[in-house]
């Protein structure tokens, strides 16, 4: 599976090549070590192809200097060496480029542009370049890259118009990814939206695509009045693109006795769960077993659910297959409609490689680069969901400046990192980030460098020696004062050690932030005094006052005393991977339509990554206190 950003640098760099090649002269001795880098380019060496190219272009005038050099930003691009490429692009003279290399270039600078997540300046560069006239391949490049950018930014208008332009340049290998794109993109926008801005009157496909997505946008809730405007557009646009049955599920035939129900996404009639039943992941797996077992029977449904065993890593000795995707071929001859798992990357990047997915699967972790793949759902509780929940909500508080406590554990610079990406991308400023130790007690060493007390500490000094020894100074140390806020990664034991000791080096008033670890889940108004103050995101369930009319919440709870709140995260994960199989048909509609879920707001973005938007809440006198909803807590911060 190819993900967009591999398919895009594909393109970029096979442009350049392919046309610089056409400006070439004809060989001869003095361009041989040319051919060769070509040579080395096609053959996937770009380390000693752009090496070659360098060499050359130092030794070349005019334009063909300046296409050597673009080839040499365009290999260092391929290594993801931005800083070599950046050098090489800047030594071209501009005076020396031709209309069909300044594209090139800019294709090139755009692309470093989107590296950078500088977006808009990805689009100022691309701005003075229209379709008209330009070849198939420089087409597909510029709309591609505009897609992108306008994605990224949130102009799903632009993004959907882009993705328009592109379909009839594609070959039908891309053409399906294509729609599936321009089809989100129409989703996130509103009915008038679409109504104003469609592009064309029918029989038109650009019209055809904005009137299908008015068309169910409007009327979702109505299924009778939906099914019949459906068949309305069809008429109106009988040779269309588009199959309305990839974009909602509707049954082939409606009569006036049936049920609307039967035109809206139902229960699957079958399930298959993947799940190893030994291994280190079987406590895990058993947890979010008894999750999906609870939602389900609380559920009232009639759908069957078929359990597999499957252990990542461990072969088939008859096929030498691995056995997550034997597991899957079996759920497959059992005519499942969807699949649960499995938990382990491991086991879903070998079913993201390996097999087509004609069968969804609502995975139960997510794959370590961001990428999409067709029919895979990425859904989990990793410590990034939380981060970036916490950098959404500050910064819609109106913070700006923060600094970030993080421990020395992989988990924690996971969470860190999340959050850091999130926050600069929102405009933030992160001042500082400190990592402690996990083993240790006194962080004095870590916070006060972070408050800047010593500076405070320097100008005392400075200030008494100044002074005669006769005037007294009252002395009390200032931290900085240009933090909004402090982000915390901890555990409960390190919350409750470094929380105070923040107040003790004078952090005042200044809101602490944390994720979900920071909260035990269990009432101790004891020892969660000293949280007092602080902030955290955490699922529903983690909040009975919240979670209270959840049957599932209620059945595990009564059943699984000893184990509840210790696993009532991966019992509610289980419970929400059950339940998202009915909503999925839904929610990939849109990124803006969501579902409330065990484990947060639940909504499907472009990548197929579930997204999780979680409960606030805060500590009052040793009791943890939920806030009314997440805008509610993006505004209490101060409180």
């Amino acid at each position: 599976m190819s993900s967009w950003r591999h398919t895009l640098l594909l393109i970029m760099f096979l442009i350049p090549l392919s046309a610089c090649q056409s400006l070439s002269p004809e060989k001869t001795d003095d361009n041989k070590a040319e051919s060769q880098a070509h040579l080395a380019a096609q053959a996937g060496d770009f380390s000693s192809a752009a090496r070659q190219y360098e060499t050359l272009a130092a030794t070349k005038r005019g334009t063909n200097r300046t296409k050597l050099y673009i080839q040499a930003a365009s290999a260092y691009w391929q290594l993801g060496q931005i800083e070599q490429a950046q050098a090489n692009l800047a030594m071209i003279d501009t005076a020396q480029v031709t209309d069909s290399l300044a594209f090139y270039k800019a294709i090139l600078e755009a692309n470093i542009s989107l590296a950078q997540q500088n977006y808009e300046s990805a689009l100022t560069i691309l701005r003075p370049y229209k379709t008209l006239g330009l070849t198939t391949q420089k087409q597909i490049a510029l709309l591609k890259i505009r897609a992108k950018a306008y994605q990224e930014t949130g102009n799903w208008l632009e993004k959907a118009v882009s993705h328009i332009r592109l379909e009839p340049l594609l070959t039908d290998l891309d053409l399906e990814k294509n729609q599936r794109q321009l089809w989100q993109a129409l989703m996130s926008l509103t009915p008038k939206t679409l109504e104003l801005y469609n592009p064309g009157v029918p029989p038109a496909d650009d019209s055809g695509w904005f009137m299908l997505a008015y068309t169910i946008q409007s009327y979702l809730d109505k299924p009778k009045t939906l099914y019949l405007a459906i068949e309305d557009w069809q008429r109106s646009y009988p040779d269309h693109p588009a199959l309305p049955s990839k974009y909602i599920p509707l049954t082939p035939t409606y009569k006036e006795n049936d049920t609307y129900n039967d035109l809206l996404p139902t229960s699957p009639q079958s399930i298959a769960i993947l799940l190893p039943e030994s291994g280190p992941f079987s406590q895990v797996a058993d947890a979010i077993k008894q999750g999906i077992l609870a939602a389900h029977f609380t559920g009232n449904t009639n759908t069957k659910l078929h359990f597999i065993d499957t252990q990542a890593g461990i072969f088939n000795d008859e096929n030498d297959e691995n056995t997550v995707i034997v597991a899957y071929k079996k759920a497959l001859k059992l005519n499942t409609d969807i699949v649960i798992g499995p938990i382990d990357k491991t086991a879903i990047e070998i079913l993201a490689e390996s097999i087509d997915l004609p069968i969804p699967i609502v995975a139960l972790n997510h794959l370590p680069s961001s990428q999409q793949v067709d029919n895979l759902y990425q859904f989990g509780l990793a410590p990034e969901d939380d981060a970036i929940s916490a950098a959404k909500n500050a910064m819609a508080k109106g913070y700006k400046r923060a600094v970030i406590f993080s421990p020395n554990a992989e988990w924690g610079q996971r969470a860190a990192g999340a959050f850091k990406k999130q926050w600069l991308e929102q405009g933030g400023v992160l001042l500082s980030q400190a990592i402690y130790n996990e083993d240790e007690h006194d962080y004095s060493s870590v916070i006060t460098p972070v408050f800047d007390l010593s500076l405070s500490e320097q100008r005392y000094q400075s200030l008494k020696r100044t002074l005669t020894s006769a005037i007294k100074i009252d002395f009390e140390p200032r931290r900085r004062q240009d933090i909004d806020f402090i982000f915390l990664i901890a555990r409960p034991l390190k919350a409750r050690q470094l929380v105070p000791q923040f107040k003790f080096h004078r952090s005042g008033q200044l809101p602490v932030i944390a994720t979900s670890h920071a909260y035990s889940g269990i009432k101790n108004k004891q020892q969660d005094v000293d949280l007092n103050g602080l902030f955290i995101n955490d699922i529903p369930w983690a909040f009975p006052k919240i979670a209270g009319n959840d049957l599932a919440y209620l059945v595990l709870k009564k059943q699984q005393p000893q184990t509840f709140h210790q696993l009532k995260r991966l019992y509610a994960l289980g419970a929400d991977a059950y339940r998202l199989t009915a909503q999925i048909n839904q929610l990939r509609l849109s990124s803006n339509k969501d579902f409330q879920g065990a484990t947060g707001l639940l909504s499907v973005d472009d990548r197929g990554y579930i997204n999780r938007r979680l409960e606030w809440a805060t500590f009052v006198r040793g009791k943890i206190k939920v806030l009314a909803n997440p805008s509610i807590a993006a505004h209490s911060f101060n409180n």
